[in-house]
Order: structure tokens, then C-alpha cells, then sequence
């Protein structure tokens, strides 16, 4: 039986998707989504704080990010928590957590202007 670790962000990409190539052909976006909200603090008053989530998508959906996303973009994203783990060349143990989207919603959308040659 597979475990569930689907999340829901909604938020504002804090700059523009990275487009990587990835050995065997395959295309990927990367960006970061700063999602706002609310928390109380120890005096009990809420307290605005940010949180920023790595977002990965993969193949046609990345594409299309990165051709209609760009920094400040409103998007709600649907996909799965990924953990990457590595040893660092001090040989210290290492992860990170990652979205990878199933699901891009364009909230604001903006054709990107082609970049000059």
C-alpha cells in the first residue's frame, strides 16, 4: 500500500523558472513559491510569516511554466512531497524536501516576453 504525502500550495513564485535538461531528453522547471499565512505567536497575536517551497515540474507542464510564470506569478500548485538525500563532501548527511507538481494552476498569467539575442 503506497503512503500519501500530497500537498496543496498557494502562493507567488519569488523569481523566474529554471529550465533544465535532463539527461535522456526529458525537460524540468524549477522555482520557488513563497505561500503567506498566519501564526500565533507565544503573546497569542497572529503574526504574519512566509514560508518558500521548492517547486520541480516536469516534461509539458514545465514548459509551460516556464513560458507563462515569471517572478511574482499567483499560482496554486498540487503535487507530491519529495525528499532528496546526499552526503556532503565533508561526508555530513543531508536532505532536502521538494514539490513536485502534478498540478499547476495559473492564477495570473502573463505571456513572457522573448528574452533579446
Amino acid at each position: 500500500m503506497k503512503n500519501l504525502s500530497y500537498v496543496i500550495l498557494d502562493g507567488n513564485l519569488t523569481s523566474d523558472p529554471e529550465e533544465r535538461n535532463i539527461a535522456g531528453g526529458k525537460s524540468l522547471a524549477v522555482f520557488t513559491v513563497a505561500v503567506n499565512h498566519t501564526a500565533g505567536n507565544q503573546e497569542g497575536k497572529d503574526k504574519d510569516d512566509v514560508s518558500y517551497f521548492e517547486v520541480e515540474a516536469w516534461e509539458k507542464l514545465g514548459e509551460n511554466c516556464v513560458e507563462y510564470l515569471q517572478k511574482g506569478s499567483k499560482v496554486t500548485i498540487m503535487g507530491n512531497l519529495k525528499q532528496n538525500r546526499w552526503k556532503s563532501p565533508e561526508g555530513e548527511n543531508r536532505s532536502k524536501i521538494k514539490v513536485t507538481a502534478s498540478t499547476v494552476r495559473f492564477d495570473s498569467v502573463r505571456k513572457k516576453e522573448p528574452k533579446a539575442a
